[in-house]
């Protein structure tokens, strides 16, 4: 492979890294014992709970780096403490170099993209088990990726990560690292001569026809990326940009995003890529849920202002759900979620929107709000109840839980209550309280939940990582506080 300067070698052999599931930081200083060290590629990970850190140096000479840079690198590394200095060089070393870096902790690269490839074949990368007493174990990411948004698909677990700006996949049953994909980045310049290369973390997800559309949060794009050979294949560029949410039809052939900047959503052919746009009703705007239902031709949306109860708009935020008919091409129903306290609305947001096809029953999770979890009948439209979610002792500075996500397993209802730092076992007959499961404490608490063969993993931003339940223990724990209870 040919790179046109040193600066992009260095972006390069960074990038790579990242693809392994590390963090790789360019341009890094880092303070030794006797110095200050100015270090061309800084690569941090955690290996069984150690954390560990390379040090990179990018030669992109005409000539063979010679054995005087062997040794400058291993006094840095002695003098950082660090785990293995590597440098990359495609022209090669010098005998006398390859010589000194023999039996040393300095590893040479004569080769980026074959360094890559090798090391992608034959490095495992599983997730960290980690226990902490009176806390859900977890499996952690190497690198430091907070994983929120999860899907499953064909036996693949994906997560969208915010801090890292990657898509990661992963096996399940091995809980390691197959695939990570890193996404766009963009520059900031602080002043005339310092550089900030910064994330466009990814957003919500949805498959449609073998590709993973991500909405890229910041960025002008919902990126496409072809599942087979890991390979971002489209950036569509939408108004108001990749900030919304994501949806598929049953057959695969039609996306939905929703926008959360510009009033409207879009209709993307999962072939074509061409786009039709649809206004939200009234003054509808702001969207953080979306779901289509399995059968029908209905979008539901979940939209945070512009609501109004019995034709009136009160104070406040308005959030409510709207039904989009496509064989009518109009929307069918709104149903106001918000409420309404001595003459105000409250400020909540639909957070989640998950379809019950037993009950044929709307779950949505609200943001901010009192009143939970809000089930709708889809036929009619009408609130059936709210499923109220106290906060526990672990929620001790806000008055909700915020439930962020649901799922449903046989009997049971699975949702996700970020602020308790929980995960709610419910009844799926009539949604009473059947366990509650502590899932540890870290800031804005646990993310998604989805189910893979009789288990639920849930996305644990703040602890870097996933948590996975056996849902047959769950089940058996049910059981026996039942029986203690009669």
């Amino acid at each position: 492979m040919e790179y046109a300067n040193w600066r992009q070698y260095q972006e390069q052999t960074a990038a790579a890294f990242r693809r392994l599931g590390f963090t790789a930081e360019v341009d890094y200083t880092a303070a030794g014992v006797r110095a200050r060290h100015d270090i061309d590629v800084y690569v941090t990970f955690t290996q069984q709970s150690i954390p560990c850190t390379w040090v990179v140096e990018c030669k992109l000479w005409a000539t063979r780096v010679p054995k005087e840079k062997i040794l400058a690198l291993k006094s840095i590394v002695d003098d950082l403490g660090a785990d293995r200095g590597i440098i990359v060089s495609e022209a090669g070393f010098q005998p006398g170099a390859q010589d000194a870096a023999r039996g040393t902790n300095i590893t040479l690269v004569t080769s980026l993209e074959e360094f890559e490839r090798t090391a992608r074949a034959s490095a495992s990368a599983p997730l960290t088990y980690l226990e902490v007493e009176g806390e859900a174990p977890i499996y952690q990411f190497p690198a430091v990726s907070e994983p929120q948004q999860l899907l499953v698909y064909r036996d693949q677990l994906i997560t969208a990560n915010w801090r890292s700006g990657t898509i990661t996949f992963i096996d399940p049953r091995t809980k390691a690292i197959v695939e990570t994909i890193e996404l766009d980045r963009y520059e900031v310049r602080s002043d005339e001569t310092s550089r900030i290369i910064l994330n466009y973390p990814p957003g919500s997800m949805a498959i449609a026809d073998g590709r993973l559309f991500v909405g890229q949060v910041f960025s002008e794009f919902v990126l496409v990326i072809d599942i087979a050979t890991q390979a971002i294949v489209k950036r569509l560029v939408l108004p108001g940009g990749g900030e919304g949410e994501l949806a598929a039809s049953h057959d695969e052939r039609t996306v939905y995003f929703a926008s959360n900047r510009v009033p409207n959503f879009y209709v993307i052919d999962s072939a074509t890529y061409s786009l039709d746009e649809v206004p939200y009703p009234g003054s509808g705007r702001g969207c953080m849920a979306l779901a289509k239902h399995p059968a029908s031709d209905i979008l539901y949306l979940g939209l945070q202002r512009g609501g109004a109860l019995d034709g009136q708009q009160y104070p406040g935020g308005n959030c409510f759900l709207a039904a989009y008919d496509f064989t009518s091409r109009s929307y069918v129903a709104q149903v106001y979620l918000a409420d309404v306290v001595d003459g105000r609305s409250d400020d909540a947001t639909p957070a989640c929107i998950s379809f019950d096809e037993r009950s044929n029953h709307l779950y949505v999770g609200m943001f901010q709000s009192m009143l939970g979890i809000r089930v709708i009948d889809a036929a009619t439209y009408c609130l059936v109840r709210n499923i109220s979610v106290p906060r526990n002792g672990h929620n001790e500075k806000l008055p909700w839980a915020d439930p962020m996500s649901q799922a449903f397993s046989e009997d049971l209802v699975l949702s996700v209550n970020r602020n308790n730092c929980e995960l709610a076992i419910l009844d799926r007959v009539d949604d009473r309280a059947l366990d509650k499961i502590f899932l540890g404490v870290a800031p804005n608490g646990p993310r998604a939940v989805v189910l893979w063969n009789e288990h639920a993993i849930v996305s644990y931003p703040g602890r870097n990582g996933l948590i996975f339940l056996d849902l047959s223990e769950v089940r058996r724990s049910v059981e026996v506080s039942a029986m203690s209870e009669d």
